[in-house]
């Protein structure tokens, strides 16, 4: 069913990724646990909070996405110096946005999170976890550049390493912060988001660090050029990004409509799921940077078969993962709410989630695959178009006939609809139109 040699390749640049993410899920899931103990209000406030932080950290993408389909296809073609160029210039651009995107972030959370339906304790606490979190902002942006510069030649060995010495970190300070253990203060839901801050940048610290290894040099230069061709790359997976996660913290809203109970099981429930999305991303890359390197070294052809074999790998990885969401889903709530309601809730969204893993793996690698091969612009209005027809439309409507009690399956179920129609939507436009849309930019 999968190509064996290209499954290998893939795996070797993946499995590294796929850990680092998946101790990124564990991290996440840590957090979860330890602001659980502080309440249902608490956990619900960070849960907002959170999805509120993904909007503002993705503004990395552009610099992100544009350096790894350049640094990628610079390396393909054998062009050692475009790829340092690229990445340096893109370093000193992303961290110089994430220092503006901090500040904006700490003036307007209060009126964002009032407006996706937070109580005012969910607003109060919601909004000290954000504060504390964007300070970290330009040194996960300056991180990001870097991470993209290994993903693009596929060494990915130093994003684990420093990803576990991140971890590590976290979890160490998450109880001592949160709870003010020791001679530490007690800062609550703040001491979470300062836990990550720290964390963010003992990673930025190793992943210069081992810069070295890469085959070519990464070092600050003002940004001109490369830049510029970076930001160009990368702006459409920035709107998509953008567009996709503010349409995410929309559907959110439509579960906090439901009450804090549903809302506390979504924030469990994602943070979960997240065991199973995040490695699958790694897959994903993965057959970007693949596909990347051969549209840069000029064998289309080959492109296109990598981006499909490693993508169904990714489905096949989501097949097991989403079972293994199922079989546990009636006993992993109980770890983080001692609330009947809310585990009976975050039993249901596991399931939901479960069952469509495959869909999520299978278009996520497509779309990276499309990426890589020099087309940001297709996959943008792919996602957009679904997320918004057949996820936040019917989240906001389906609600209004169901019961109280099963208001917030609704959003769930439109959540599944879509990741099975994006599935079967980007298998038909790579299948015939692939050749159309790559582009060799290097």
């Amino acid at each position: 069913m999968i190509d064996k040699e290209i499954a290998r390749r893939a795996w070797s640049i993946a499995w590294p990724l796929m850990l680092a993410d998946s101790i990124d899920a564990i991290l996440w899931i840590t957090d979860t646990f330890f602001v659980s103990r502080l309440g249902d209000t608490s956990l619900a406030a960070v849960g907002l909070a959170g999805y509120l932080s993904w909007l503002f950290f993705i503004g990395s993408t552009m610099f992100l996405m544009g350096t790894l389909v350049l640094a990628s296809q610079a390396y393909g073609a054998r062009n050692y110096e475009a790829a340092s160029r690229v990445t340096s210039e893109s370093l000193v651009a992303n961290t110089a946005l994430a220092s503006a995107v901090s500040v904006l972030g700490f003036y307007i959370v209060e009126d964002l999170l009032r407006l996706l339906g937070g109580s005012e304790g969910v607003v109060r606490e919601g909004s000290q976890y954000f504060r504390v979190r964007v300070i970290g902002l330009p040194l996960l942006y300056a991180s990001m550049v870097y991470d993209s510069a290994y993903r693009a030649v596929g060494l990915t060995r130093p994003v684990l390493y420093s990803t576990i010495a991140a971890a590590l970190a976290n979890a160490a300070l998450d109880p001592l912060l949160i709870f003010g253990l020791g001679p530490f203060p007690e800062l609550g839901v703040r001491g979470a988001a300062l836990a990550s801050v720290v964390a963010s940048g003992i990673q930025l610290v190793l992943l210069t660090y081992f810069s070295s290894l890469l085959p070519f040099p990464v070092r600050p230069r003002i940004p001109r050029g490369w830049a510029t061709r970076s930001a160009k790359i990368g702006l459409p997976s920035l709107l998509e990004r953008l567009v996709f996660v503010g349409g995410n913290v929309v559907y959110v809203g439509s579960v906090a409509m439901c009450g804090e109970a549903p809302l506390a099981a979504h924030t469990i429930g994602v943070r979960v799921e997240s065991l199973a999305f995040l490695p699958m991303f790694s897959i994903a890359t993965a057959a970007g940077a693949m596909v990347g390197q051969e549209i840069g070294a000029g064998r289309l052809a080959e492109a296109k078969r990598i981006g499909w074999e490693v993508s169904k790998a990714n489905a096949l990885f989501g097949a097991v993962v989403g079972g293994s969401l199922v079989a546990f889903s009636p006993v992993i709530p109980g770890a983080f709410t001692g609330t009947e309601e809310v585990a009976r809730l975050a039993t249901l969204y596991l399931i939901i989630a479960g069952l469509t893993e495959p869909a999520f793996g299978f278009a996520v690698g497509l779309a990276q695959s499309i990426r890589g091969a020099g087309n940001t612009m297709a996959p943008t209005i792919i996602n957009l178009g679904s997320l918004y027809a057949l996820r936040l439309a019917p989240s906001y409507s389906l609600p209004s006939i169901l019961p109280n009690s099963l208001c917030v399956l609704g959003p769930w179920i439109s959540m599944g609809v879509d990741l099975a129609s994006r599935a079967l939507l980007f298998s038909f436009i790579y299948r015939r139109l692939f050749e159309r849309l790559a582009r060799k930019l290097v």
